[in-house]
């Protein structure tokens, strides 16, 4: 197996089923998470009656699908059944066997079901969205805040009940809006002006971070639940659109921490669709005090500085003996651009 080098733009992913009943935001998060893959002639692709945590489906070459008692067909890649996938369910219907050279792409069954629902939903929704952003269209800050991780993946119907509960507070320039240590009692997002973090001496050689309109804080400390980590003062007059924390736990933090399931970890690990790697975020201390087997410690204190270190083709799955720590951790790689998830249960996961 390897990795093809030509991807599908957006346009040509609308054409497979169901890809075309996403709406363009949703296409284009999948877009940026397909898995691309090829196998040789010969190659056994899917068995009858396994389960999969992908859907795939033939972009170049020839398969066989043995469907059992449905007897057995031929598909080409560029074909109207080429657009169809493999194996549309969970549980694979047939046996597929690559006839020549094959190149496939692979979505995973969960996401595209999230993408799924949340399009319908945001077909009904569509007028009421557009009518709240009309009312912003001065300010880009709104648009700004859609794009970022954390928000693109808000159903709509979350997304509506956010912006009632916004509160607009002005502040002005030198004022300290959040403070080093203090409890996290609010979420805030820059609707106008210019904010800078300020960081404890011990981080002082890292460049300042200045805030511009559209960017948030004050996540973390409501994900994790422990004091601020920084302090953040405006560098001008502005306008902050803040949520109470009981309504950002509510609507926002159920999408920070996604989950994956022990026998979904071991399909991944059969099925070798794509790396992915066991991070245990504790202390080294409690760390070499027992772990899981193959993971690898990295501290959530130092995930930001070795982030450069990590591989973004790989999936990271946060063991989850940190605890709130765990969940920080997963949070955070995903606001960098990565993919992880927190290892949990059967019921954990599918919650």
């Amino acid at each position: 197996m390897s990795t093809a080098p030509t991807q599908l733009t957006c346009e040509q992913l609308s054409s497979f089923s169901p890809m075309d009943f996403l709406t363009p935001h949703y296409r284009q998060q999948l877009h940026a998470s397909l898995q691309y893959l090829q196998y040789p002639a010969g190659t056994p692709l899917l068995q009858r009656g396994e389960r999969s945590v992908a859907q795939y489906y033939l972009l170049e070459g020839r398969v066989s699908v043995d469907g059992g008692s449905a007897g057995k067909q031929h598909i080409e890649g560029g074909s109207a059944q080429a657009h169809l996938p493999l194996n549309p369910g969970q549980s694979n219907p047939a046996s597929i066997r690559a006839v020549t050279a094959v190149r496939l792409f692979a979505v995973e069954h969960q996401l595209l079901q999230r993408l799924l629902g949340w399009s319908q939903e945001a077909a009904y929704q569509v007028s009421s969205l557009g009518e709240l952003q009309v009312e912003e269209q001065e300010d880009d800050w709104l648009a700004r805040l859609l794009a970022t991780p954390l928000f693109g993946r808000l159903p709509p119907s979350h997304l509506h009940a956010l912006l009632a509960r916004f509160e607009y507070v002005e502040a002005r320039a030198g004022e300290r809006v959040v403070g080093y240590g203090e409890p996290g009692e609010h979420f805030f997002v820059l609707k106008r002006g210019r904010a800078q973090v300020s960081l404890l001496a011990a981080y002082r050689d890292q460049p300042a971070l200045v805030l511009e309109r559209g960017d948030f804080f004050g996540e973390e400390a409501l994900v994790s639940g422990a004091v601020r980590s920084a302090s953040v003062i405006m560098l001008e007059d502005g306008e902050l659109a803040r949520l109470h924390r009981d309504d950002f736990v509510e609507l926002v933090r159920p999408t920070l921490i996604p989950r994956i399931s022990k026998s979904d970890l071991q399909r991944l690990d059969r099925q070798g669709q794509r790396p992915h790697l066991l991070l245990d975020v504790r202390l080294a201390a409690e760390y070499r005090l027992g772990h899981q087997p193959e993971s690898l410690n990295l501290p959530v204190a130092n995930l930001r500085t070795h982030a450069d270190s990590l591989d973004r083709a790989t999936c990271y799955v946060v063991t989850p003996e940190g605890g709130i720590r765990s969940e920080l951790a997963v949070h955070l790689l995903n606001q960098l651009g990565f993919d992880a998830y927190l290892l949990g249960d059967e019921q954990s996961a599918a919650a």
